[in-house]
Parts: C-alpha cells; structure tokens; sequence
C-alpha cells in the first residue's frame, strides 16, 4: 500500500474539504432523513413495506438530482436510476440494496424500526436500527453525497444505479433483470459502498467475493426406517430415529476439525493470483485478530498458524457450516419422543471456480455412498462467487478516495461472505471494487447499529470516491 499523503498546512480548500464542511452543517437534518429511512420496514422475507420502500428510494434518487423507477421482476422490484455528470464524464455503475432481514430477534435493547440514537458503549453515539449497518443507512449517504456534490460543481460522474429489493434472499431476480435492462446499465467500471470500517476506522477495499450453496437436509420416517408420526421414545429400541440418521449423515460431511470431507468440493479450486497473493500478504500484516476474535465474542480460532495462515483458509477455502438443527421436542418438561422428522439448514461458501450445482449434486452423492441415500438435500439458495482484478480502474480510484481521507485499508482480494457483485463480472462484463468508510455492525442481529460519525465519514467518502474516479484515480 502506497504511504499517506499529508497536506500542506497552508494548502487551500480543497473540494473535499468543502464537503466535510458541507456534510456537517447539514447532518442534523440529513440525519433525520437517514432514520426515516430506516424507520421503514422494507423485509423481503415477509414482503413487509417492500413497495413503500422502493418508491420512497425512487424519491431519493429524484432528490438527488436524478431519474429513477422501478422496474418488476419475477419478485420485488429493482430501482433503476440513472444521475447524469458533466459531459465527457465517465459512467459508473452502482449497486445498492432496499431490503432488510426480519428483526424478530427477542435481544433488541430498543425497537428495531424505531431507528433510536443511542450511546453504546465503547461505540458512541450511533442509529440502532434494522438495515441501518446492512445497508439502508449507506444507501441513504449516497444520496446525501450525490445532493452536496450538487451545491458545488455537480456530481464529477454519471452514474447507472441498480438497487434491489432481494438481496436477503439470495438476489434471485437480479441477473435475469439486469440482463433485461442492460443497456440502462452500461458504464466502464461498477462499485458498491457500504460502511466496512472496524471500530479502529480502517476501511476494507474488495474485489472479490465468495458465493453461496444453502442447503436443507431432511431426515423422516418411511421405508428406510423412522416413524411417520412421533412415536413414544421406547420404541428407539426396535424403530429408527430420524434425528440420529440426520446427525450421523451430518457427522460425514465433516471431520472432527470441521474440514470438508465430501470428495469433489475442493476439485475446481483456482489457486490465488500473484495480485491476490500481494494482497493477502498486505492484509495479514495489518489484521488485528485479537481484535477480530473480540468482536465475534470468540476465545479462539478453531485453526492454527500465522496471520496469513488463517487468512488464506478464510478466503480461499470452501467452508461447510450447519446454521440450525430442528427435531423433536425441547420444551420444559419430560416429553419423551422418536421424532417423525429432523431438518437441517446448511451453507456452504464458495471459491472460484466452483459451481453451486456441482457441489450440491457431490454431496448427494457423498452422502447415498455413506449409506444415507434417504435423507434428502435440498437446494435453497445459490450465490455464484465473483472476482474482479486486483489494483483494476474501480480499486485504483477507491485507493486514491481513502489516501485523500487519510485512511490505510484492508485489502480483500476473496471476501469471505457474499454479495450479488457477480452481475458486475459475469453479467455486465465490468471491472469493480467494493468498500467504503465509516463503522456499522450488527448485521443481520440484534442492536444493529451505524455509528453517526460513520455516516458523516461515509457520506464524504462517497463525494471522494466520485471526485477520484474522475480526477484520474482510474
């Protein structure tokens, strides 16, 4: 990573200092804009408030000096929007996201829409709020961005935005809609910008990102055994139990450390570039993973070695993860049962160049070797991985934006979770990277937050991100 750059003392304004300055005379208000954001259910597992929001983001987009609409889809609706920049000026892609998880945690300290300002401990003053981290409220900065830039010299780029109401549900639609509209989306380069700092400040700039394979396996009665209705729990002696078929099936898919071990799943790994290698190296010598261990109330990584060690397995290994198991009765009492039935959700994150397909149909067929050819696998979401080049246009403006904040980063060359960033490389053809200012977490968990001062940075990280990209940062 290049050095910082320190500017002159006596150097004058520049147009990025005439933003912050911007940003902070206006938060007060544009703060309360951001929470009636958010005070809007917009849950696409549920479909609740998925209309009012999509319209409510085709008005931010109008406010921001834009067109917009939004456009059907074999779900929710996609927002597409289009802000024109000066002549010349170069088009950029943006994606974005409308919805939210459900919030039916029972561990919220306060409602989960009522987009509170609180002051958590160790954080600050921050929104708790659901889709205030992931993403609404960076959603909401662009537009703020996009308005302020507007007060001086316009907005530096075009920009084509796509913004979806299912990225909660595996961005089922997306590509086909996306393919639909593709000439409303044209451009020489695709970001995306959330609020990736740590609560040290350090942003994270991505240009990868693993893809997805969720999984339910269902063990119940029938020929092969088991009951079809619950049955009192002496007939274990001579009538199979579903949860244990389930379980010792699970017990194959892994071993005792929790390495995968269906053949086939790690057959079409591609190895890490020499770019990537670079990077990985960068981001190990600046990982604090005391600090990660901390923040994931984790005393300790099930793996051993350096820092670049487990960062290696974490982004470029395939994981197979069991994220809830259901059988049976667990309530108070003595209800002793043989369970007509027992589910299991799994995910399994994966690398390039796997395929969703593959490694489904490979554990199918693990599992029928493994004498469990009667506990059905069923596919439920898919994710295709995506991977741009590192130090491509996009990355190189984004690195140019956080020297002008006077940040260091954290480069991801393989993000270990997944967002629809395939639509970029494999739809649309088009360079990218992925990142973005200022502190929120909580994601898809109770107390949700983004911390007010994260806002602020990230609203001026997205005015430096334009003003890179068009000033030469490509």
């Amino acid at each position: 990573m290049r050095p910082l750059r320190t500017p002159r003392a006596d150097a004058p304004p520049t147009m990025l200092d005439r933003v912050r300055t911007r940003v902070e005379e206006r938060f007060p208000a544009d703060l309360e804009r951001i929470r009636d954001y958010l005070r809007m259910p917009s849950v696409s597992g549920t479909g609740e408030g998925i209309a009012e929001v999509a319209e409510a983001t085709v008005g931010l987009i109008q406010d921001a000096g834009g067109e917009a609409r939004t456009v059907p889809t074999g779900g929710h609706p996609l927002v597409l929007g289009h802000v024109e920049g000066p002549p010349g000026a170069p088009t950029l892609v943006r994606y974005g996201m409308y919805d939210v998880q459900p919030a039916e945690e029972p561990d919220w300290t306060s409602p989960p829409f009522a987009a509170e300002i609180r002051d958590l401990l160790g954080v600050g003053p921050s929104i708790v709020a659901r889709g205030s981290a992931n993403s609404k409220g960076c959603l909401a900065g662009l537009f703020i961005a996009l308005e302020i830039l507007r007060e001086f010299d316009g907005v530096p780029v075009s920009l084509n935005l796509m913004i979806e109401g299912e990225e909660e549900l595996g961005s089922p639609n997306l590509a086909t809609a996306v393919e639909a509209h593709r000439d409303e989306l044209e451009g020489e380069a695709a970001f995306d910008l959330d609020l990736t700092a740590g609560p040290d400040g350090v942003p994270e700039l991505i240009t990868g990102c693993k893809g997805l394979l969720s999984l339910e396996l269902r063990a119940a009665g029938g020929e092969w055994g088991g009951p079809g209705i619950p049955l009192h729990s002496s007939e274990e002696a001579w009538i199979a139990n579903p949860a244990w078929a389930l379980v010792h099936a699970l017990g194959t898919l892994t071993d005792e450390d929790e390495a995968i071990t269906v053949p086939g799943l790690d057959a079409a790994v591609r190895p890490p570039t020499e770019e990537d290698e670079v990077d990985l190296k960068d981001l190990a010598g600046a990982f604090d993973l005391e600090a990660h261990l901390k923040e994931s109330h984790a005393s300790r990584y099930r793996l051993q070695g350096s820092a670049e060690e487990l960062l290696r397995a974490l982004l470029f290994r395939p994981t197979m993860n069991i994220d809830g198991l259901v059988a049976g009765y667990t309530g108070p009492g003595g209800k002793t049962i043989i369970p007509s039935e027992a589910r299991a959700v799994l995910d399994v994150r994966l690398v390039p160049d796997m395929d969703a397909g593959r490694a489904a149909d490979a554990i199918r067929a693990h599992l029928t070797r493994q004498g469990f050819g009667h506990v059905d696998v069923v596919v439920t979401e898919t994710y295709p991985w995506a991977k741009a080049r590192a130090g491509n246009v996009a990355a190189r403006a984004m690195e140019a934006s956080y020297l002008a904040l006077g940040r260091t980063w954290l480069p991801y060359p393989l993000a270990p979770w997944c967002a629809p960033y395939f639509v970029f490389d494999r739809v649309l053809g088009l360079p990218w990277a992925a990142g973005g200012v200022g502190h929120a977490s909580g994601a898809h968990g109770p107390d949700e937050y983004a911390t007010l001062d994260g806002l602020k940075e990230h609203i001026v990280g997205v005015a430096a991100f334009l003003l890179a990209y068009a000033e030469g940062g490509r």
